[in-house]
């Protein structure tokens, strides 16, 4: 006959075994940013470079953060496998900040704090950035061209851009996203003046 003891240990190794098995998958982080792997082209920077400070993007309180969410008509849903590796506003503002630093090669465009001020600030307000679960993509945003210079003009603008794909997984929703990211970061940059 089994002893007590012996029994309470099997029915604790059992309950352990069916928790395993009902045990969710692993949760999966993603990133606005591109892979690590991506061809950079090395800066050419001098003393008097020109600097460009890139502010962290303003999103809606929904939006801002780690949750990956799609939208059902007025549903918001959430992601129950995955989530942003941080913010939503710090991944925009990283991805915006790499994608304009790729076209201004011997400028220094950067998120980071600067020990003197730039010479440009960049400010963007995201008020809208949806994709539904038809794999229908809105980014609605303004953005702000601040100099340093009061005498030089403030440069205001704004774009309402929108793309279509896959939505069936969260990978394919992040890539979506980093699309409509890249679009903005591109419409951002042709506002940027060239360094004089």
């Amino acid at each position: 006959m089994m002893s007590s003891s012996r029994r309470i240990a099997l029915a604790f190794l059992g309950a352990c075994t069916l928790l395993a098995g009902c045990a969710s998958p692993p949760l999966r982080l993603y990133t606005l940013g591109m892979p690590g792997d991506r061809d950079i082209q090395q800066p050419h920077l001098s003393a008097r470079l020109t600097t460009i400070e890139i502010s962290r993007a303003v999103l809606p309180d929904y939006l801002d953060s780690q949750d990956m969410i799609t939208r059902q008509g007025e549903e918001v849903i959430r992601s129950p496998r995955s989530r942003w590796a941080t913010r939503l506003s710090l991944g925009i503002t990283d991805l915006v900040t790499n994608e304009i630093a790729s076209s201004h090669p011997n400028e220094l465009i950067t998120d980071q704090p600067l020990a003197d001020a730039a010479n440009m600030r960049v400010q963007i307000n995201v008020s809208r950035f949806d994709v539904n679960v038809d794999g229908q993509a809105i980014l609605d945003a303004n953005w702000a061209v601040i100099p340093r210079d009061p005498k030089k003009p403030l440069i205001r603008n704004r774009a309402h851009l929108t793309a279509t794909g896959s939505v069936s997984t969260d990978s394919d929703t992040a890539a979506l996203m980093r699309k409509l990211v890249i679009q903005l970061a591109d419409q951002v940059n042709l506002s940027i003046p060239s360094a004089q």
